[in-house]
């Protein structure tokens, strides 16, 4: 299950996405984790990162995305997430990570599962706050799998499903 998953486990799991011809390459003075088929370069990240260094791999891989482990802050509720219309859902991560706000490039959370038996989804985020609220939308693995290596656009979920009250924000 991808909530047990270690944190060099997850960082492999995304990388198993795509061919090994596409994992590992240099960009500067960095080594991108994924370069999706049209060049973009994915960023993996389970640790923190200070804003200088995320400068610089923004700086070196120019063209590119972030995705930040968030499965432990979702299954514990301290990130919520909530469906407002369609595909646009807002969040509210308490004691978020700061840095990521010094993220220039699109940013993606990992959530792992909504519910147990659902798929894997990523937040894909549109607006985060100084306050940890923001607003983005819910994409699965799977549609990140085939922008990575055929480059089909991802696209958020259809439908949201609906998300344990633990892990969702009441809606007021």
């Amino acid at each position: 299950m991808l909530a047990d998953l270690s944190s060099a486990e997850w960082h492999d799991h995304w990388k198993r996405m795509v061919d090994v011809s596409q994992r590992e390459q240099r960009r500067g003075a960095h080594i991108a984790d994924i370069v999706t088929v049209d060049g973009c370069v994915v960023e993996i990240q389970h640790a923190s990162m200070s804003p200088t260094k995320i400068e610089g791999r923004e700086l070196d891989h120019g063209h590119m995305v972030w995705v930040w482990d968030a499965r432990q802050a979702f299954s514990s509720g301290q990130l919520q997430v909530t469906c407002l219309n369609g595909a646009v859902v807002s969040f509210r991560w308490r004691n978020h990570r700061r840095n990521l706000r010094s993220c220039r490039r699109t940013q993606f959370l990992d959530l792992g599962r909504l519910t147990p038996d659902g798929p894997a989804v990523v937040l894909r985020i549109e607006q985060f706050n100084e306050d940890g609220t923001g607003l983005g939308s819910l994409i699965s693995h799977h549609s990140m799998r085939l922008w990575m290596t055929c480059g089909i656009k991802y696209r958020p979920l259809a439908e949201v499903p609906e998300i344990p009250r633990q892990r969702a924000k009441a809606v007021a």
